[in-house]
């Protein structure tokens, strides 16, 4: 009886530089290479389509066109088939991938909204700068110890010698604002000026009734003032007897607002105009009219001995010279830090912590970040993640923070140090280095020796 054998054939298939010989199959009396085989040994490879000399191979189909099951070509075993196809991303590399777009789509949205914010501190500024020319915040107290019970009736109360004091604006808490160093300034129509400001001086007397209850009528720290300012200081806060009567004129002025305001009541004014005009805020003009109602203006026009500064958010304020350095110093650490985060960094405010993550860190971040650095960004601690950086550039960076920085601790972590062709020329696994006065103390994981060598003598420079 006679033996059906079957012989093993190969066809020769062909992907990139790999070569493999994959077992046909016969169907319907046809010899050929299926796809699913070639796909199997070419696991990492997602095959499209096969080539012969160039061309491209049609699968087995019907005569209506319609591709047989399974896949597959007719072998050409003299030949040898090249795969279309291209290499398959693993879950880990795919899940990278996402997370570097999430943190590439992190730094736009950061960026975008920086510069939302710009334009919005921008056009806050234009308008203030316009607007408030003169200190809003003002209250006034009798000139002289005044009578109350003497005084029978508002009429006679408006024709008192009364005197306005500018308050700084160094706090958006009212209860952190103190009197300006000026003597204050006489009032010359002080019936016409009542009138004209007595719905918002209720609330700005409100401040000074809460400066004084906590002491707050005094400058903050006036043995730190300088001479000149504290030569002009109200003679008031100089004397101990001031504290004794300055709820009691404070409490008349507030008698006053009050007489005013109900006497205006009863001159026809409805229940919503009174209670919309309390705590009104002024506009520019009619800050600006407060002058026409003192008698003596400063030569500068630096009313209540304040200048006008604007603040990091583009607020304008008044503020004395002590807070005008402070917070000019405050704005400077605010634009470092507005840098900072538009190249992709994060900053904590509170402990002074600055991570760098997952950023191609370039020459124009290490010139802006050690010009900052030098000239007073405060970093306690910096940490680079996942980065990378030009060797020329991590010179220059590890010298600002050695020599001319505020950085306590530097970690570094798989950081990857390219050379002037931006080729990876070594990496920093996990580096750690405290700087205290004039000591340095460095930690290297064990991993790569070599980069650590490198690391150490950058350092060591």
């Amino acid at each position: 009886m006679a033996q059906n054998i079957h012989t093993t054939r190969f066809q020769k298939v062909k992907w990139g530089d790999s070569t493999a010989q994959i077992e046909t199959v016969n169907s319907n009396g046809v010899e050929c290479l299926r796809l699913e085989d070639v796909q199997r040994h070419f696991h990492t490879v997602i095959v499209k389509a096969f080539l012969i000399d160039n061309v491209q191979k049609a699968f087995i189909h019907d005569e209506t066109g319609k591709n047989s099951e399974p896949l597959r070509i007719v072998a050409h075993l003299d030949k040898t088939v090249e795969v279309v196809g291209s290499m398959k991303h693993s879950s880990n590399d795919i899940h990278d991938q996402l997370l570097l777009m999430d943190g590439k789509l992190d730094r736009i949205d950061a960026n975008t909204q920086e510069i939302l914010r710009q334009i919005d501190h921008v056009m806050t500024q234009m308008y203030e700068l316009h607007e408030f020319t003169t200190p809003r915040y003002f209250f006034i107290l009798p000139a002289e110890h005044s009578n109350i019970k003497a005084i029978d009736t508002v009429q006679n109360w408006l024709h008192i010698h009364y005197k306005l004091y500018f308050l700084c604006e160094c706090s958006q808490d009212p209860k952190e604002m103190h009197v300006a160093p000026h003597e204050g300034y006489s009032i010359k129509r002080p019936r016409d000026f009542i009138l004209r400001y007595g719905p918002y001086l209720k609330t700005t007397l409100a401040i000074a009734q809460a400066l004084l209850s906590i002491g707050g009528f005094a400058i903050p720290q006036l043995g730190n003032v300088s001479k000149a300012i504290n030569d002009v200081l109200p003679p008031q806060l100089n004397n101990s007897q001031f504290y004794t009567d300055a709820e009691q004129k404070l409490q008349m002025v507030d008698d006053l607002l009050n007489k005013v305001d109900n006497q205006q009541y009863r001159a026809g004014a409805s229940v919503v105009d009174r209670h919309q005009s309390r705590g009104t805020a002024l506009q520019g003009a009619e800050l600006r009219e407060i002058q026409t109602y003192l008698e003596r203006v400063d030569d500068k026009r630096s009313l209540g001995n304040l200048y006008r500064i604007v603040t990091a958010d583009g607020h304008v304020r008044w503020v004395c010279h002590k807070h005008y350095d402070a917070i000019s110093c405050n704005n400077e650490m605010s634009k470092y830090i507005n840098a900072f985060e538009a190249m992709g960094g994060k900053f904590d405010q509170k402990t002074n912590e600055a991570l760098i993550n997952q950023l191609d860190i370039t020459s124009k971040n290490v010139a802006m970040m050690c010009q900052a650095l030098e000239n007073g960004f405060n970093i306690e601690k910096l940490i680079c993640r996942e980065c990378s950086i030009g060797e020329d550039d991590l010179k220059k960076l590890l010298d600002i923070i050695i020599n001319r920085s505020s950085i306590r601790c530097l970690n570094m972590g798989s950081v990857r140090v390219r050379n002037v062709l931006g080729i990876t020329k070594y990496t920093c696994q996990e580096m750690v280095a405290e700087f205290n006065n004039q000591t340095m103390k460095v930690r290297f994981c064990n991993n790569n020796q070599d980069a650590n060598v490198q690391i150490l003598g950058r350092l060591l420079l």
